[in-house]
């Protein structure tokens, strides 16, 4: 019998953010061991090998990793892979890896707001049927991961920046709205299909906290460029929207179009330009395993 697969995860000494990994493997339902490396810190070979075993028996058993993760910036001498070298184990860099794992994914960085226990454009996403996947730090050290069957992945931007200098993975989303944005009116925000403001789509009354509006409208747009129909994201501020802005949910909403905000349906003789019936992708074909 093979041993069981078993990685082992290098980090830097001292390092912050590597439990996001670590909470993406376990996700993946990956054997994990940790190990935070530097050229002064000795090696610690617990759970690596069982004492008694001769050399047969151990690669036989299911004991010690089966290949190493390394952190960016671990060189070949690290004390672990040169350790993993004379083993002959596959040593494999995080990013290589990511980028693998993301490549036929859509990955959508988001900021961090306060008392914000999901990422507002997650919920957006999980109520019109997207099914996206979720890695977010809760806490300090407590992450939240959901994979779920579609394409997109929202993700902590700050993590992405600090722990993996913000390099890209995935692929880029298509554009269902690529001109549409939101402008603010004496009494409301409108958002609109296009940048000459003929192609409406809805709007939400404002909040005071300006910096936190700019953050909710950012999202909101973010949503309808990928595909999210404005009759979900009308639904999603009933419920959601009025607390984080702090306005009356029954009075939140003036809104006309189909249920899709990429086939809006307009009244004959406008003379406006229907905006695109472009489909959003939003699931994934993945295989199991």
């Amino acid at each position: 019998m093979w041993p069981k697969q078993k990685i082992l995860l290098l980090v830097p000494r001292g390092f912050e953010g590597w439990q996001g990994i670590l909470s993406l493997l376990n996700a993946l339902h990956r054997n994990v061991i940790v190990r935070e490396t530097s050229a002064e810190t000795p090696m610690d070979l617990a759970d690596f090998s069982s004492s008694g075993l001769e050399e047969e028996s151990y690669r036989l058993a299911d004991v010690g990793p089966t290949e190493i993760l390394y952190w960016p910036g671990i060189p070949p001498e690290d004390p672990y892979r040169e350790w993993g070298l004379s083993r002959g184990l596959m040593q494999t860099v995080l990013t290589e890896f990511l980028h693998r794992y993301w490549a036929e994914e859509i990955l959508l960085p988001v900021s961090h707001t306060e008392s914000e226990e999901e990422p507002f454009l997650w919920r957006i996403l999980n109520k019109a049927g997207f099914e996206p996947s979720l890695l977010w730090q809760k806490e300090e050290g407590q992450w939240d991961v959901r994979i779920g069957n579609g394409l997109h992945w929202v993700i902590s931007a700050e993590w992405l920046q600090n722990c993996l200098g913000g390099e890209a993975f995935g692929r880029r989303p298509q554009s269902v709205l690529p001109e549409s944005c939101w402008i603010r009116r004496e009494n409301r925000v409108e958002f609109y299909g296009d940048q000459k403001h003929y192609e409406y789509l809805g709007c939400i009354l404002p909040s005071e906290d300006n910096a936190k509006e700019d953050i909710i409208y950012s999202i909101v747009l973010q949503a309808l460029r990928i595909g999210v129909p404005w009759d979900t994201i009308r639904r999603i501020q009933d419920v959601n929207l009025n607390i984080f802005l702090g306005i009356d949910p029954r009075e939140n909403i003036r809104w006309y179009a189909d249920d899709f905000a990429w086939g809006i349906t307009r009244n004959e003789g406008t003379g406006r330009t229907p905006i695109s019936s472009e489909k959003p992708e939003y699931m994934a074909n993945r295989g199991i395993g």
